[in-house]
């Protein structure tokens, strides 16, 4: 309860300053990496979502580790994790690159609701570019997906 209550605490405070934000970032992935509960990796990744609005430049370098949730061994982290990344991408804060094979994964998860959310991101995704953007991710997807990594 005290560690999830400093987490959030600290990430309160990174959403009013950037400089602060700046500063601890290293520190906030360090926790969330290293956390054995459950519920921190939880609040670490719905908070990730309010600073990656706030302060898109700055949380811009590390979404390669908010991907890596996806594959974390909670349920509940992975749905946050999808629920967050996919509110970003959708409304055009975060950029998808390499990491779409992170969410394509998401349609062979063990938990059904995961994969239902994985499969509306890419209906929505889908919709919102009209195909263009998926087309030219094809390749990178196709090639992770197939390369076993």
């Amino acid at each position: 309860l005290v560690r999830s209550s400093a987490v959030l605490a600290l990430c309160k405070l990174m959403c009013v300053s950037g400089a602060f934000c700046e500063e601890n970032l290293q520190l906030l992935f360090s926790a969330m990496m290293g956390a054995r509960e459950a519920g921190v990796r939880s609040n670490i990744v719905v908070a990730l979502g309010d600073l990656a609005f706030r302060w898109t430049n700055l949380t811009e370098p590390w979404m390669p580790h908010m991907y890596a949730l996806l594959r974390d061994e909670d349920v509940h982290v992975r749905t946050n994790a999808l629920t967050v990344l996919t509110h970003l991408i959708l409304n055009d804060m975060v950029k998808v690159r390499g990491q779409v094979s992170e969410l394509a994964l998401c349609l062979d998860d063990s938990d059904e609701r995961v994969q239902d959310m994985a499969r509306l991101f890419f209906s929505e995704f889908r919709l919102k570019q009209q195909g263009a953007l998926l087309y030219n991710l094809l390749p990178d997807l196709v090639s992770r997906l197939t390369s076993g990594d």
